[in-house]
């Protein structure tokens, strides 16, 4: 691995995992930054899908304070040995009056933002909640600022993500619009990414001058 001036690698290897599901993400609701716990099914899924990994060495998992992404996290955590760490600042998308909302409830109530939320919802401001470009600003420098802490980001670092977060996520590692959301957020469970410190400099240097 090419190493910078610093001494520091100049790619870092982030393995980015898709939280295990609620049982409002089970039965379609809005789940947003509730914090809810996995549901059981969920917990079953979770072992299989990490032991794909076994064998794969972490040197930290990131992950939101919510239950679902510490129970996640807790799982891979035992698998690669990564230390585990809460970054509050990457929980999901603030859905405010929606949190809770069935989709069907969504279309019923407010059509017109139902129809443009499923069409282009980076234009959609959730009432009470933020724009997904907002929350991908501040998922996206919240994880700059975490991974560039890291002393010892060998092998490897994990991120635990919620899904619509996950998916703001895939977004800024592959330079996908965040207008993409719902096709970027049928990834992989999880799935590997290199990320330059390039990218982690002009993440934080973009934030200074959008702020």
């Amino acid at each position: 691995m090419a190493e910078s001036i610093m001494g520091k690698p100049e790619h870092i290897n982030v393995l980015i995992i898709r939280s295990g599901q609620s049982e409002w993400d089970r039965t379609g609701r809005l789940a947003g930054q509730a914090d809810l716990p996995l549901c059981e099914q969920s917990k079953l899924e979770l072992q299989d899908a990490s032991s794909l990994l076994d064998g794969a060495e972490l040197s930290a998992i990131l992950h939101a304070g919510d239950q679902c992404s510490k129970s996640t996290a807790e799982v891979y955590t035992s698998v690669t040995g990564g230390k585990s760490k809460t970054i509050d600042a990457i929980a999901d998308i603030d859905l405010g009056l929606w949190e809770g909302l069935r989709w069907e409830d969504l279309e019923d109530k407010a059509p017109k933002a139902f129809r443009e939320w499923k069409e282009n919802p980076a234009n959609v401001i959730v009432p009470e909640g933020e724009s997904l470009n907002e929350a991908f600003n501040r998922i996206s420098l919240a994880l700059a600022k975490a991974i560039e802490k890291l002393r010892a980001p060998d092998p490897g670092v994990g991120v635990v993500l919620r899904p619509m977060a996950y998916g703001l996520v895939r977004c800024w590692l592959t330079g996908r619009p965040v207008s993409e959301l719902w096709e970027v957020m049928e990834g992989p469970s999880a799935e590997w990414h290199e990320l330059s410190r390039a990218q982690l400099k002009q993440t934080r240097e973009l934030s200074r001058v959008g702020s």
